[in-house]
């Protein structure tokens, strides 16, 4: 694993290599391929039997084209985290015998290539984040199951369509982020079994249609992104029940209709921003009841009238205040 991920040592970790003349560590005793038991090593805890359960070599300038078969002889391993390096290769299919993972950080690298499908071997799956690659292809069908509780593909090039097996078989999803790829279709109905979902980013896709009202049925929603699509249609009465909101992002889509005055309703939020859309009607004196919120945009719409003197007044944000400056005849509040 070490040669791998040096280039066949031709470069060096950030820290605990096993150049020491290349490589600072704190404690020489814990130096990768060092004499000292493995389980002594720098980023690696083993349990009662000496066997390996987490490898944890976050931002320690890992490079390599390829990550060894050999991974997959880890079979107790729980935990691995390698985000934040600069590793190139493909995810290999041996990932799929760690039958004991559950914690995969391969995110921020530059990871090319697809998902394996061996990766429905993991039922032991909590997280999986392969956030900001260079990956690609469709999400595996079998990789859902009932223990998965975050998943993170942003920043890729990942296409088709989201699995039916997402809103079936992982029920237990709270942090869902697939922004920044090129899925495509309809956003799913299924989000309404994702009771339990605090946060989901699907900006900058090629969804189109509506925004569907199942969406919210998690009453713990917080975070709702699904900016730069090409969603249209109005927006459905159950957004504005969505009361645990602190951020909403619907920039740069083709919406229609009025703003609700409902929109008073989410009064834990923080960002709004509703811009590049082809809203009309007036913006609600409402939103003044959101004392918590900083950051607005409603710009490139339809919207007529005068800014209301409610919003106006938002005494929450002097950031805010600059942006309504000149809505606000000028001077700040």
């Amino acid at each position: 694993f070490y040669f791998a991920t040096t280039n066949g040592a031709k470069d060096s970790w950030t820290e605990c290599g096993a150049d020491a003349s290349q490589s600072s560590c704190p404690n020489e005793s814990s130096r990768f391929l060092s004499p000292n038991n493995e389980c002594d090593w720098s980023g690696i805890r083993c349990n009662a039997k000496d066997e390996i359960t987490d490898l944890r070599l976050k931002e320690n300038g890992l490079t390599g084209s390829f990550m060894p078969k050999e991974l997959g002889f880890l079979s107790s391993l729980e935990i691995l985290l390698l985000s934040k390096n600069y590793l190139s290769s493909t995810v290999p299919s041996e990932i799929g015998l760690l039958s004991n993972l559950k914690y995969l950080y391969l995110n921020n690298n530059n990871f090319v290539g697809t998902i394996p499908k061996s990766i429905g071997n993991l039922e032991n799956m909590v997280l999986f984040s392969v956030g900001n690659n260079a990956m690609n292809g469709t999400i595996p069908d079998k990789m859902f199951h009932s223990n998965l509780k975050h998943f993170d593909i942003d920043d890729n090039n990942f296409h088709g369509t989201l699995p039916s097996e997402m809103f079936t078989s992982s029920l237990n999803l709270l942090n869902i982020d697939i922004g920044g790829n090129s899925f495509e279709g309809t956003i799913s109905k299924g989000f309404g079994n994702l009771t339990k979902m605090k946060l989901l980013r699907m900006n900058d896709n090629n969804f189109v249609g509506e925004l569907p009202s199942e969406i919210f049925a998690s009453p713990s929603l917080q975070t709702l992104n699904c900016s730069l699509n090409d969603l249209n249609d109005t927006l459905p009465d159950e957004l504005y029940g969505a009361t645990s909101l602190r951020v909403l992002n619907l920039a740069s889509n083709n919406f229609i209709g009025t703003i609700s005055t409902e929109i008073g309703d989410l009064i834990d939020l923080v960002e709004l921003s509703l811009q590049s859309n082809q809203f009309e009607g007036t913006i609600p004196s409402t939103i003044g009841l959101l004392n918590d919120l900083t950051s607005m945009d409603m710009s490139f719409n339809f919207l007529s009238g005068i800014m209301p003197d409610e919003v106006c007044d938002l005494k929450s944000s002097s950031f805010l205040f600059l942006t309504l400056a000149s809505d606000c005849g000028g001077s700040l509040p």
